[in-house]
């Protein structure tokens, strides 16, 4: 296997194909050389004992294990399969439970206030037009507490 296939595998697929290499090899037996024997070349004997991959795999059982009984005994409610659903009302002010429906009105009590006729105050007499009526008046007449000077500043 060349470096790039190795680099290539992937966590599961590297382990195993890992696993099964070891085991094909034979379990620390020294590979022979394809050129004779060299005095001067040393080889690693050893291998990984057998016994450590299900040790290190009972290891993480046992903690997967011993933490989810943990978090059972300190939270005992946790598990159990309730209604969490509110029994009394919210106390106000509640929450909008249609946000785009009041969106909508409000902007349609908006827009026809602004194209509408009404009163703004009817005791003292003062009431609103609709605001491109406004605007023409205030283009045609003038602003009446406006400065003189201001006003032909603004024609030019």
């Amino acid at each position: 296997m060349d470096k790039a296939t190795r680099i290539a595998r992937s966590g599961i697929a590297a382990a195993a194909a890992l696993l099964f290499g070891w085991l094909r090899r034979g379990r620390g037996r020294p590979t022979p050389h394809p050129g004779g024997r060299n005095p001067d070349t040393g080889f690693e004997m050893r291998d990984t004992p057998p016994w450590l991959f299900p040790l290190l795999g009972g290891l993480a059982a046992g903690l997967i294990g011993t933490v989810v009984v943990s978090l059972l005994l300190i939270f005992p409610q946790a598990a159990r399969d309730e209604n969490r659903a509110l029994t009394t009302p919210m106390p106000e002010p509640r929450l909008q439970t249609d946000p785009a429906a009041d969106w909508q009105r409000y902007k349609a009590e908006s827009m026809s206030r602004l194209a509408g006729y009404g009163w703004a105050d009817r005791e003292h007499g003062i009431a609103h037009i609709p605001i491109d009526e406004a605007m023409r008046q205030v283009a045609g007449d003038g602003i009446p507490d406006w400065p003189a000077d201001a006003r032909q500043e603004g024609r030019r």
